[in-house]
């Protein structure tokens, strides 16, 4: 990730995937260029594009009318698109996963909302087999390809905010208990949302180190453009800066990626020992600051009402009226 030196030069024109094909290029020109040779190629073995679900799109920032791309075959033009769908997983233009993020919640709802009266509304049923199902079911829908996302906050805001009603919905509790996340973190005995964004980000990232060097996945991860220079003002995130930065914040160094990750075992170790303990911390800086803020409203407001059973301190009356209703 911090090469000193090009170690070689590669050119990248075609991603071969499960039963289909995606030509890359950097212009408009070069594009028609590969797509001609490839249609040509395929009627000379006997073989036929399909105009349905061929369709082209520009990756551009910033975006411009002018980002369209028209690309012919023979004498058909081919469908230009923002986005499109391929695995369940959604490219589009804006080269963000935000529509991809919110085709995941969508899914991930609809999943969890066919689950209301078999599962989640059942009182016999252990709160533990309803999270392991949720984890199974729910959580395996809405992360489906995480591992190749690259997040910012608010992404990371979104997602947690489904996991948190998800988890208050199957485990009863409602806003108006005044229960805390972290509580229901502990009551459900499951981690955060981003605890298991990062153990999937590093899973793959081992992967990737462990492929061999001509493998165009390993290719781009450690690669960059020969030619051409970033924007000065706030460009893009990339992948590389958010494992950097996900690395950094669990105390695993970035320069020792490359040999860490070498071996798989060890590597595993060392990936689920730094995010229990990032949890670990994550969770009692958010109980500091409760403490803290609750702290401050009693100072504010002068008076303090304790609870009887855990010797809670509730700021107002009302606050230790809805407090109490958690203890019956």
């Amino acid at each position: 990730m911090q090469a000193a030196s090009k170690v070689q030069t590669a050119i990248i024109r075609d991603l071969l995937f499960a039963d289909d094909c995606a030509l890359v290029a950097h212009t408009t020109t070069a594009l028609q260029t590969l797509f001609t040779q490839f249609f040509n190629t395929d009627k000379r073995f006997g073989l036929m594009v399909s105009m349905k679900i061929t369709e082209t799109m520009s990756q551009s920032y910033p975006l411009s009318p002018a980002s369209k791309v028209t690309v012919m075959a023979g004498e058909t033009h081919l469908t230009s698109v923002d986005r499109f769908c391929y695995l369940g997983s959604y490219l589009s233009n804006t080269i963000t996963v935000d529509i991809d993020i919110s085709s995941r919640l969508a899914k991930a709802g609809d999943a969890f909302g066919k689950l209301q009266r078999r599962l989640w509304g059942e009182h016999c049923v252990a709160l533990p087999t309803k999270v392991a199902v949720y984890q199974a079911v729910v959580l395996s829908t809405l992360l489906y390809g995480c591992e190749s996302w690259v997040l910012y906050r608010r992404s990371v805001c979104r997602l947690d905010e489904f996991h948190m009603r998800c988890l208050r919905k199957i485990a009863g509790i409602k806003w108006q208990d005044r229960v805390p996340n972290t509580e229901v973190l502990r009551l459900c005995g499951i981690s955060g949302i981003e605890d298991f964004l990062l153990a999937a980000q590093l899973r793959w990232v081992g992967h990737v180190v462990r492929m061999d060097d001509n493998r165009i996945p390993k290719q781009i991860f450690f690669g960059q453009l020969s030619s051409g220079k970033r924007q000065q003002c706030g460009p893009l995130r990339r992948y590389k800066d958010t494992v950097k930065v996900n690395m950094k914040r669990r105390d695993l160094q970035p320069k020792s990626l490359s040999t860490a990750a070498l071996d798989r075992a060890q590597w595993r170790t060392t990936c689920q020992s730094a995010i229990a303990a990032f949890e670990e911390t994550r969770v009692a800086e958010l109980d500091r600051k409760r403490t803290a803020r609750k702290q401050q409203a009693v100072n504010i407001t002068g008076t303090a009402w304790p609870c009887g059973r855990c010797n809670k301190i509730c700021s107002s009356r009302i606050g230790l009226f809805a407090h109490r209703r958690t203890h019956r």
